[in-house]
């Protein structure tokens, strides 16, 4: 019953907490289709490219992406031939976007990963050892990317990313590598906008934050519990708060705008902590 009544109380103040005003409305992206400029053909690599990085952003879960079906609509419903025809910025504003993503394949390539190669001359007869250990092609992919506000015009970033990554051919070694690059890009757009929350509220176990899904977070993400001591003073004004780090917790449920959080000694988190991602 006591453990009823907790929960019950710690849930009634999730929902004051709700009434107050929030963070706003998830933001919008249009993707625009990647451009091949690199002189690779063997693979769509430039297709590859723009669908990993709609993956990425839909992953974050702090961004909702334009559907390229919508965007082939507009373009059609707007007598468009195709995306470079327009404005790519203005065709994110036609679909109701924020913000548009506009980049190149600059650079791809594959070749024969020289870590199997290694192996191979190492261990002749392995009975398909090698073959386990090793993926037979690697490939490097790079690309230029602008991501705009659409409103303003104005380039938040532009910057390019490049990883590489082997695969059992090219295609799976292409996506493989287009996957590394996105996340590096989602990584440089989670940096402007990075993840804050406060402690709300205490149960048992259970430790509630102010922010859920609406603000990007995920199931299963773990964050880093920290307080606040003292201000940090700049020309005499106070410009921030100096902050230790006391533990981490781990999201074990996610709502659109608070979330429960888990930790092995949650009695040293106290309510009006700050939880943020670990920047490390």
């Amino acid at each position: 019953m006591k453990i009823f009544i907790g929960r019950l109380l710690a849930t009634l103040s999730i929902l004051l907490l709700l009434t107050m005003p929030g963070e706003a409305a998830k933001k919008t992206v249009a993707i625009m289709p990647m451009e091949n400029v690199s002189g690779y053909n063997a693979d769509n690599v430039a297709e590859i490219m723009t669908e990993q990085l709609i993956v990425a952003i839909m992953n974050s879960g702090r961004y909702g992406v334009v559907e390229r079906v919508q965007m082939g609509t507009v373009l059609q419903e707007q007598g468009f031939q195709n995306i470079t025809s327009s404005n790519p910025v203005e065709m994110g504003a036609m679909n109701g976007a924020d913000y548009s993503v506009i980049g190149k394949v600059t650079m791809a390539a594959t070749t024969v990963n020289q870590t199997k190669t290694l192996l191979g001359a190492l261990f002749k007869d392995d009975g398909g050892l090698v073959d386990k250990l090793a993926n037979a092609r690697k490939a490097h992919v790079e690309m230029d990317v602008r991501f705009v506000d659409n409103k303003t015009g104005e380039i938040v970033f532009a910057k390019s990313f490049g990883a590489s990554k082997s695969g059992q051919n090219d295609t799976l070694a292409l996506s493989a590598a287009c996957r590394v690059a996105a996340e590096n890009f989602l990584k440089e757009l989670q940096s402007l906008n990075p993840f804050m929350a406060r402690v709300a509220d205490l149960s048992g176990s259970d430790i509630y934050i102010d922010q859920g899904s609406e603000g990007g977070l995920r199931k299963g993400e773990t964050l880093v519990v920290a307080r606040e001591s003292a201000p940090i003073i700049v020309n005499g004004k106070i410009v921030g708060m100096k902050s230790n780090s006391i533990c981490k917790v781990r999201v074990v449920e996610v709502f659109a705008e608070y979330a429960i959080c888990r930790a092995e000694k949650s009695n040293v988190i106290r309510q009006g902590d700050i939880v943020r991602r670990d920047s490390k």
